[in-house]
């Protein structure tokens, strides 16, 4: 699109090829340039040739919304620009833009007067358009008349003489409008004479005006106005008329579809559009509507037909409307492309004539025009091929398709199939031989993913070819089926489609036009579809009659608990105990707060089908509904099945007390007088969760001591955190009440203690004692007395048990007693429940009383200090006797060993010679020792 923008190119061109001498300007003549654009030019140039020319340019669109592309417009423009450029955000003020710029540019020669009458027929250009009817004579349109308002000739019978009409009374909008571009009779009623006249140009959106002459054809009177909607479309440039007149706008813009053609008809107040016909998208500048036809009846319905022509979609097009009762088919039947029929081509489809026949076979050919040539399309016959399918034997035997039979000695035959075609002609003005060449295609249970029937070679489908002429020809053919086969009930289905066999490579000669012409089918379903149904076995009578029950089984779900992961399963029992049921279907109804999860089919009957499926939700209704199929298609007689149905819970529903399901079974052959036990109805009670959280608190006193000497009387806190969170929905919670359990008194010890229990806000709590069971000693924590508190809902609540505990006896021995406190949280309802358990609200604080008792000892510290000491002192005096501490008893031990060890020539001279030599500070002492010691060894 960007390359269509050549504003510089367009300038340039209208400057030296339009405004030419030759071509009618004057060179004395002040001349005028508008230019309209949406969009940046995309070319590059110079319009220096165009500054004799008074040049306006007009920005359309959001482009323009900013100063820098406003910018760009005023090179395009006279000086000064800010009369020169005018911005625009839609096309449709067009219309109140043109009627100021005609002030200041329609001061031509010549054309300044205010009866804009100064040019009257001397430019009327009489003749642009005709409108030929014999009984009403030849009408001529005039669009130059009247300073370019415009108007039409109605020439005598001779064409000697005319009478002018135009626009009643000469309005200055009507100036430049070219009424009578384009002129077409109308058919009407009696003597009197109906004729449209379009304006294109009239205001800038078109108009199309309405003339009824008198009888006696003096007189012409206008009846009508219909003005377009869009400016520039040119609506009115083309007119025709039939049993509904086409007004076209062949530049109307919409959608990406250039042009548009508006069907009218004629009510009791004047012509009313009643639909309008488009091109394909794709094609802005595509023209569609520069040249409408009526045609002659193409297609053998006995309606009018209508062609349109669009010139500038590519090479061209013509596009083909069938008729239909009460006007034209909004798709078009044809599209035909200039290119397809000429490679090359223009201008394709922007004349079109189609009511001659020009190839004397007695159809009305097309006669298209383009640049330069007229291509003639013809028509073809057109044929209605009547179809009739038979089936032998009519009911398909139920040996055939049980399961049971491969093991008999029955034969299958399978089914025969006869499928007949006849060709009759819809246009018998056609002169020449009616031989339609057809492709069909037969297929078995064509709806269902896999076929019941199947065609020798085991396919589903059949094609073939034959020709059809106007004498009935028929096919046979066969079928068999697989083994086991579920569905005897509902029919096999068995289709004929059939279409037009175009041999291709043939390529037809145009010199045979006329003798060997192939027809086409009438535009309707090419099909034909039956049903074989399977034979029934009930009995002689050949009538199945069926008896259900329903009933709901108690033994599942007997109440419905609200929690996160909540589910609720139902059993239903279902039996027949009558003859075959046939399509049995089972309704459930549950409450909204129910949401389907899955059914199956409880043993020893989990083989059977069954297959469920939620209704939509209604939301007018407070329930929901689901629907199953029950083995299917038949549910044999004497069966009995448990059916189990499961849900999810939607906690953000309304519940009540209940949650109450209706269910009902039907099938296609139960007599109505056996329908009282098809009903059974259940109620399962609602209970609702309370989230209650009972924590001790990190404060609490968990440990105390009792000495002698120490304090006698110890002050002791439990604390507890209560959390308590409601089902969100429940509107009703119950009362609640914390149980406070307290240590029992102490009957023997020197100990003794007291409770109280403190909340917030104060409650008055009774208390109560507590028999303790005989095995006390294994339960150190159950509680001797309880205290029984009122709670008011809150959603954090704080208890504070307090003790004193007091040494009234005397320490005799120590001991580690426990004193426990609990604190739990109830309620008395039947219709709630805990939601995390009882345990959940239960907590427990331990208190460890440690009782030590003390003694005086130092009298036996001082005595058993003493007797060491002494002791120590002894085996001091004893290790001297016995010369530990003098050094030749060491070495004569070590001498001993030695000896012992069997090493000779060792002495203790060598031994403290090597230790000198290893222990250099021995050296002076050793000489001193031998001496008083009396020397060496023997």
């Amino acid at each position: 699109m960007s390359e269509l923008t050549n504003t510089f190119g367009a300038i340039n061109y209208v400057a030296t090829q339009v405004f030419r001498k030759e071509l009618g300007a004057r060179p004395d003549a002040s001349k005028v340039l508008i230019i309209i654009t949406d969009g940046e030019a995309t070319d590059i140039g110079d319009i220096s040739v165009a500054n004799d020319i008074i040049r306006y340019i007009i920005g359309i669109g959001k482009h323009f919304e900013n100063k820098k592309s406003q910018e760009t417009l005023n090179k395009f423009a006279s000086k000064p620009v800010e009369e020169f450029v005018k911005i625009l955000d839609t096309f449709e003020k067009l219309k109140d833009l043109f009627s100021e710029l005609q002030k200041k540019i329609y001061v031509i020669e010549g054309t300044s007067k205010q009866d804009l009458t100064s040019f009257n027929m001397e430019l009327s250009s009489s003749g642009i358009s005709a409108a030929l009817r014999g009984d009403h004579g030849v009408v001529v349109g005039a669009v130059g008349a009247k300073d370019w308002a415009g108007g039409f000739l109605d020439l005598t019978a001779d064409l000697q003489g005319d009478t002018f009409v135009g626009n009643d009374p000469l309005t200055p909008e009507a100036r430049a409008g070219y009424l009578g571009y384009t002129v077409t009779w109308l058919p009407s009623r009696g003597l009197t004479a109906l004729l449209a006249a379009g304006a294109p140009r009239y205001q800038h959106v078109g108009r199309v005006l309405l003339f009824q002459q008198s009888g006696d054809k003096r007189q012409w009177s206008q009846i009508q106005r219909i003005d377009g909607v869009q400016v520039g479309s040119y609506f009115g440039g083309e007119l025709r008329g039939g049993r509904a007149a086409a007004d076209r706008s062949p530049l109307f813009y919409g959608e990406l579809r250039g042009g548009r053609v508006f069907i009218y008809e004629r009510k009791q107040l004047g012509f009313e559009v009643v639909s309008e016909l488009q091109g394909d998208p794709g094609y802005p500048l595509g023209r569609f509507g520069a040249a409408i036809a009526a045609l002659a009846d193409i297609n053998g319905d006995r309606l009018m037909d209508v062609a349109v022509g669009a010139p500038l979609e590519e090479g061209g097009a013509v596009y083909i409307f069938n008729g239909q009762p009460g006007g034209l088919s909004p798709r078009p039947s044809q599209r035909i492309e200039g290119t397809q029929v000429f490679p090359g081509i223009r201008w394709f489809g922007r004349s079109i004539h189609g009511v001659k026949d020009l190839g004397g076979d007695g159809l009305a050919d097309v006669a298209v025009g383009a640049e330069g040539q007229v291509i003639v399309l013809s028509s073809r016959p057109v044929v209605d091929v009547v179809t009739r399918m038979s089936f032998s034997p009519a009911e398909i035997p139920v040996h055939e398709v049980e399961c049971s039979h491969s093991s008999s000695g029955k034969k299958k035959e399978g089914v025969n199939i006869t499928a007949c075609f006849q060709g009759k002609p819809l246009m018998p003005q056609f002169q020449g031989p009616l031989v339609t060449n057809l492709t069909y295609t037969l297929q078995l249970d064509g709806h269902r993913t896999r076929s019941r029937g199947l065609f020798p070679g085991g396919r589903r489908e059949l094609n073939g070819n034959i020709a059809v002429t106007n004498v009935e020809s028929c096919i046979a053919l066969r079928f068999h089926f697989p083994v086991c086969i579920q569905d005897l009930i509902s029919p096999i289905n068995v289709s004929l489609n059939f279409s037009l066999w175009e041999e291709e490579g043939t390529p037809r000669d145009p010199r045979t036009q006329g003798r060997d012409i192939r027809p086409i089918l009438r535009p309707a379903p090419h099909s034909e579809t039956k049903e074989i149904p399977f034979e029934k076995n009930c009995g002689e009578d050949k009538k199945c009659e069926a008896n259900l029950r329903l009933s709901f089984s108690p033994a599942r779900s007997t109440a419905l608990r609200l929690t996160p992961s909540a589910s609720l399963a139902l059993e239903l029992t279902l039996s027949n105990s009558a003859e075959d049921a046939y399509w049995v279907r089972l309704s459930l109804g549950f409450p909204c707060g129910l949401s389907f999860r899955k059914v199956e089919m409880l043993k020893p009957h989990s083989q059977l089908p069954l297959s469920c499926e939620e209704l939509p939700e209604e939301p007018q209704l407070l329930t929901r509904g689901l629907s199953c199929n029950v083995s299917s298609p038949i549910f044999k007689a004497g069966s009995s099945v448990v059916i189990q149905v499961m849900f999810h819970t939607l906690l953000n529903s309304s519940w009540g007390d209940s949650v109450k399901l209706h269910a009902n079974v039907s099938c296609d052959n139960e007599h109505s007088g056996l329908l009282e036990d098809n009903s059974a109805t259940t109620s399962v009670p609602v209970l609702y969760p309370i989230n209650i959280l009972t924590e001790d608190q990190d404060s609490s006193t968990l440990y105390i001591s009792f000495t002698p000497k120490g304090t006698k009387v110890h002050h002791v806190r439990h604390i507890y955190q209560v959390k308590i969170q409601p089902f969100v929905r429940d509107h009703n919670v119950p009362a609640l009440e914390a149980l406070v359990g307290v240590p029992a008194p102490q009957s023997e010890g020197p100990i003794t203690h007291s409770w109280n229990v403190q909340m917030e806000p104060p409650v008055n709590c009774s208390i109560e004692n507590l028999e303790r069971p005989p095995n006390v000693a294994e339960q150190p924590c159950l509680p001797g007395a309880q205290f029984r508190c009122p709670v008011a809902f809150q959603r954090e609540i704080l208890v504070q048990v307090t003790g004193t505990v007091e040494l009234v006896g005397e320490i005799k021995a120590s001991s580690m007693i426990s004193l426990c406190t609990s604190l739990s949280v109830s309620f008395n309802s039947s219709r709630h429940f805990h939601l995390h358990g009882s345990n959940a609200s239960l907590a427990q604080v331990v208190l460890k009383v440690d009782v030590i008792y003390e003694k005086d000892m130092l009298y036996l510290y001082v005595l058993s200090g003493t007797g060491g000491l002494l002791l120590l002192l002894l085996i001091f005096l004893a290790l001297y006797k016995v010369g530990f501490f003098k050094r030749n008893l060491k070495e004569k031990m070590e001498a001993s060993a030695d000896a012992a060890n069997g090493i000779p020539g060792e002495g203790p001279g060598q031994v403290a010679s090597e230790e000198e030599a290893r222990d250099p500070s021995c050296v002076d002492l050793l000489p001193k020792e031998e001496a008083l010691e009396g020397g060496g060894t023997d």
